[in-house]
């Protein structure tokens, strides 16, 4: 047979210097691209180049399949479960290495690609450069540390430092290593899903970029910040705050003229300022509390605590407390309102812990002289919810049980929470009152979000319904309207984002923490369930406004917001993630191949550690508030128990929650005993060594002797912490994981161990 004859190939043109080196990385990157970018599956040796294989059921059957994620067309029409094989991912090719490491000899090419080149692009070829073999590298000569500069929420990233090792000595403050490399939160090319929630999900995924270790401050972020170093100074809470256009001072009743030393906290508006440029406490308290200190006090509350879980209408009460009016203000909020802001303000001067054991114990003394009738008010709904708080952060769980159901017992009695869809409207006695009406509804939202933290640390369900009201965003946003507004101030958009966010949060209390879980007898009805819900999440966090992206200077309400947000999807998901068969639960939304619950926790675990580490260093001493105390124990949960990560990298953010902790316990009691937890965690998982148990210990027990009455006071005496803290023991045995089991149990190691 005569064979025609073909034309002859002519030889590949080599590659030269001069040759432009985006063309080159664009031809490696369509080379690469099958190999790299999806990296899900294992194509079958009769496979087309790129084809995604069939679904196992299709297979079996030797029937066409559309190959449809997460179900193909074949197995939806006749409701079978579809499933589709999962291999080892290919890597990249010799050839295509080899062409990497050509550019990579042109000075300057690697760089500019990889800032240049669309996002997905960029990515394959970092991840080939990962690849790349590494020849073996001498021993640095050692370099002296740069000085640090201050990195922002949009570009740090997790980092990975060389060995902590163990401190010779009791010293306050862990030894600070020399760092040579740091590691990055940008997960590796294979992680499909994390990839597929950063792309689609931009706002609750964001794009962890990598950090150099010199730009980070250790000595400030291992160690807590010492308050003798602010002294008489200006209160500003942020590195990043830009001044607003405030009176450096204002004129009280009396004429005089104070300095506004909280006119640099960022949260405060210049209606905030002037009213608590007005205060006179005495006309609300015979307690001999200066006022510089109550109001200053009170200050970091509406900066801090405020925008986060706003308890009452901060314009009306300050009106209300200037003018010495009783309709949203009373003796007994103020007395619990300083009793809770106190502490804040422990770390600025040490003598307001006492101060605010003082004001609990005067507001339950006027609560307990209240007759039915006279409790029944807004601003007693806001006070026992502000008792409630105090009373744990004191260490008295039973107490804040006891003032958190008394609150919710005369809320629900006013109309304000948990009514059914068919029970009598609330608004009925202030639907004809805008400041009532407005009142209200931040009472209302306000107790709902905070029993909804409290769900989300004690694992109780308290309430079955939010609150039938307006969410404070929207009557503000009629009002708004009304008046030919139209931007809302940034707490109420918070507030409304979290009200939302609290809201899908509900019924997750009811099937995991309710006295219903039979959600758990079937383990793909738990699933779709668990799935459902972080739809839910998924559309919450698409549908936020830009003013709630994560970027570079967000307040800290935002931190918080997204903190709340990643903790909530993590306790979601924690159950599938210790199950034995694990690896084999997959999510149906997502298209990529490894949609595990187990992918989806590590995802928000990553997201937590980055807040965690931009909350250390943006905000100062003066953000202090005991709610991003959620970021640090999820974080130090995660990271001890995580066995896949770099060890130095675990050692680095243990001790960066571990000085989190410390801090805290500068302001709020109970934090000996969640600090005593923590290690006592970190002692049985074989993270710290004895020497550096000893030294938190010691550190933990001088920090407590600023909450000493008299000297024979012990400075943890009467503390209980029923909060779970051992967030994996608190699926199986919630009693011992509490804060206060797992002190006892701290102290006990720590008599028998030898130090």
């Amino acid at each position: 047979m005569h064979m025609q004859q073909l034309r002859p190939l002519k030889p590949a043109k080599p590659l030269s210097s001069d040759d432009d080196a985006s063309t080159k990385t664009s031809t490696l990157l369509s080379l690469s691209s099958s190999a790299l970018i999806s990296r899900a599956r294992r194509r079958a040796p009769q496979a087309q180049a790129g084809q995604v294989p069939a679904c196992e059921i299709c297979r079996k059957r030797k029937i066409k399949c559309d190959r449809g994620r997460p179900e193909c067309f074949n197995c939806t029409e006749r409701g079978e479960q579809c499933q589709y094989r999962y291999g080892p991912e290919p890597a990249a090719s010799p050839s295509q290495l080899e062409r990497l490491a050509r550019i990579l000899k042109e000075p300057g090419a690697l760089s500019n690609q990889l800032t240049t080149l669309p996002y997905h692009d960029a990515l394959v070829l970092l991840n080939m450069l990962r690849e790349m073999p590494r020849d073996p590298q001498p021993e640095p000569e050692p370099q002296p540390q740069p000085q640090p500069r201050a990195a922002t929420s949009s570009s740090l990233s997790s980092p990975s430092p060389s060995p902590l090792s163990s401190p010779p000595s009791l010293s306050p403050t862990p030894s600070l290593p020399q760092y040579n490399i740091v590691g990055s939160l940008l997960p590796p090319v294979s992680a499909g899903m994390e990839f597929e929630l950063m792309v689609r999900h931009p706002i609750a995924y964001p794009v962890l970029l990598p950090v150099t270790v010199s730009s980070l401050p250790l000595t400030e972020l291992l160690a807590p910040r010492r308050s003798e170093t602010f002294g008489n100074s200006l209160l500003e809470d942020t590195k990043y705050f830009r001044h607003k256009e405030l009176p450096a001072t204002s004129t009280s009743k009396g004429g005089t003229t104070p300095t506004s030393s909280y006119a640099g906290l960022s949260h405060l508006t210049e209606s905030h300022i002037h009213l608590l440029d007005q205060i006179n406490i005495s006309s609300w308290t015979t307690l001999p509390i200066p006022n510089q200190v109550a109001v200053e006090a009170i200050a970091l509350y509406l900066n801090n605590d405020y925008p986060v879980l706003p308890l009452f209408d901060a314009d009306l009460f300050l009106h209300d407390l200037v003018h010495n009016q009783p309709y949203f203000c009373s003796r007994f909020l103020v007395a619990a309102l300083l009793a809770w802001a106190c502490q804040a303000y422990a770390p600025m001067q040490a003598e307001a812990a006492h101060y605010s054991t003082a004001f609990f114990a005067d507001a339950r003394a006027q609560w307990s002289q209240y007759g039915h009738r006279e409790s029944i008010t807004l601003s007693n709904v806001s006070a026992l919810q502000l008792l409630c708080m105090t009373a744990i952060t004191h260490g008295k769980d039973d107490l804040a049980f006891q003032y958190l159901r008394k609150g919710l017992q005369v809320a629900k009695s006013m109309g304000l929470v948990n009514l059914a869809s068919g029970a009598e409207p609330a608004d009925a006695w202030f639907s004809s009152h805008a400041d009532w009406t407005r009142a209200a509804s931040y009472v209302a939202w306000g107790t709902f979000n905070w029993v909804s933290v409290f769900s989300l640390h004690y694992h109780k369900s308290e309430l079955d319904f939010p609150p039938r009201l307006f969410m404070p965003g929207d009557v503000e946003a009629v009002i708004a309207a009304e008046e030919g507004g139209q931007v809302l101030p940034p707490t109420s958009e918070v507030f409304n984002a979290t009200c939302k966010l609290w809201t899908i949060f509900t019924a997750v209390t009811k099937a995991y923490y309710g006295q219903h879980d039979h959600i758990w007898l079937d383990q793909r009805n738990a699933l779709d369930f668990a799935e459902d819900i972080y739809r839910q999440l998924l559309a919450w966090a698409d549908g936020l406004p830009l003013s709630l992206v994560r970027c570079e200077g967000s307040s800290h309400a935002v931190f918080m917001l997204h903190t709340y947000y990643h903790a909530i999807i993590t306790d979601v998901f924690r159950p599938f993630v210790n199950m034995m068969n694990h690896s084999r639960l997959m999510l149906r939304t997502f298209g990529t191949d490894r949609a595990t619950p187990k992918a989806v926790y590590h995802a928000s675990i990553r997201q937590m550690k980055r807040l965690l580490l931009s909350y250390r260093l943006e905000f100062s001493l003066e953000a202090s508030s005991v709610l991003w105390q959620t970021c640090v124990i999820y974080v130090a949960n995660a990271t001890i128990r995580d066995v896949e990560t770099n060890r130095d990298e675990m050692l680095f953010f243990l001790h960066l929650c571990l000085a989190g902790l410390k801090e805290l316990f500068m302001s709020y009691r109970v934090f000996g005993s969640i600090t005593k937890g923590i290690l006592g965690i970190a002692i049985r998982e074989k993270v710290l060594s004895h020497q550096e148990f000893y030294r938190y210990l010691g550190r933990l027990k001088t920090i407590g002797e600023r909450y000493k009455v008299k000297d024979d006071d012990n400075e943890m005496s009467g503390v209980m912490a029923k909060w779970m803290i051992d967030l994996n023991l608190a699926l199986t045995d919630p009693e011992h994981a509490q804060g206060g089991k797992l002190a006892e149990q701290t102290d006990r190691m720590s008599e028998e161990c030898p130090s």
